[in-house]
């Protein structure tokens, strides 16, 4: 199931995000996230990415790194820095993963707009806010995918105490 979520995601970025994936043509990715349980081969063809858990395919390049050095790359951080402080081992063709990070750091699209198309101006905007909310605490902390999850949890169970509900008084 994670790796479908995983391709419809970047398949959207790629169409919605208007990023050219030609130069990834054929290419075949090997990505793994250390400490965690994905590990997964990126297809590039057809101008799609498609995502598979067969990782006894030969690949072009295979990137292996944890989850917040992942995340410090969506940040912004170069990939040079991070190859250079060790915190991401790349074995393989090096220019087709600076090729891949180019590229999903390209694709910018406004999410608050195009969910307003479904559900209109107000609800889009108040998750847009959520998002940023989430978004600012994932950026300020070590571990940003448990606190995203500790965060959700928090929302969800006992809203008032969270830090994102804004609403407290009712």
């Amino acid at each position: 199931m994670q790796h479908f979520v995983l391709e419809q995601a970047l398949n959207f970025l790629i169409q919605n995000g208007s990023v050219d994936i030609k130069p990834l043509e054929s290419k075949v990715i090997r990505f793994s996230l250390i400490d965690s349980f994905l590990e997964v081969n990126f297809v590039c063809t057809n101008n799609r990415i498609f995502v598979t858990s067969d990782t006894n395919t030969p690949s072009d390049v295979a990137i292996k790194l944890k989850p917040n050095v992942f995340f410090a790359l969506f940040k912004g951080e170069d990939l040079t820095d991070l190859l250079r402080q060790d915190k991401i081992q790349i074995h393989g063709d090096v220019k087709t993963a600076q090729l891949l990070v180019d590229l999903l750091t390209e694709a910018d699209i406004d999410l608050e707009e195009m969910l307003s198309q479904y559900t209109g101006d107000i609800v889009a905007h108040e998750i847009g806010k959520k998002a940023e909310k989430f978004k600012k605490i994932a950026k300020d902390s070590s571990n940003p995918i448990e606190a995203f999850k500790n965060g959700l949890s928090d929302l969800l169970i006992s809203p008032k105490v969270s830090k994102i509900y804004t609403n407290k008084n009712q």
